[in-house]
């Protein structure tokens, strides 16, 4: 025991270990990184497999200007309901893309600052759902979120609302 004591007082042996523990720290982070991108490159490759299976197109083909390199956004969407069929609804999102969200019982659905319910929503309703990708290339929501359309809020709408605040 004595002996093991005075090699780790040993300034070399100090600076092996700490020189391991930051090779070792390194390969951890990047370890980290390789896994969240391989999952994000597999869920987008497995959307653009989806989109071309269901529309009959050939795989090296562009498909709604999106090439197989492109990642899309995995973890959420934001855009009107096209369907829905609970669990499942459909969005539209700004690229015209349409997103599967899968909805469960632990789904928090607002609309302001008030709960509602999945049955609540309906087609053409504005959402904003945050969840997580699944296998099946649908996004598993966390949180749904009701909001106005942007589309029909006019642009100078935050001016007239502070000017009406200084009268």
């Amino acid at each position: 025991m004595e002996q093991i004591k005075n090699v780790l007082k040993d300034s070399k042996v100090k600076k092996a270990i700490y020189i391991l523990s930051c090779i070792i720290a390194v390969l951890v982070i990047f370890q980290a990184g390789m896994f969240v991108g391989f999952k994000k490159a597999g869920f987008s490759y497995r959307t653009g497999e989806q989109y071309f299976r269901q529309m009959n197109g050939r795989p090296n083909d562009k498909f709604m200007g999106m090439n197989r390199g492109d990642f899309g956004n995995s973890h959420g969407a934001t855009g009107k309901i096209l369907s829905i069929n609970l669990p499942i609804v459909v969005v539209t999102d700004r690229d015209g893309v349409e997103k599967t969200i899968t909805i469960s019982t632990s789904t928090d659905i607002k609309k302001f600052k008030d709960s509602v319910k999945a049955e609540d929503l309906k087609i053409n309703d504005f959402i904003t759902v945050i969840g997580n990708p699944n296998d099946k290339t649908e996004v598993e929501a966390k949180l749904i979120r009701i909001m106005p359309d942007p589309a029909n809020i006019p642009a100078n709408a935050s001016i007239a609302t502070s000017s009406q605040q200084k009268q």
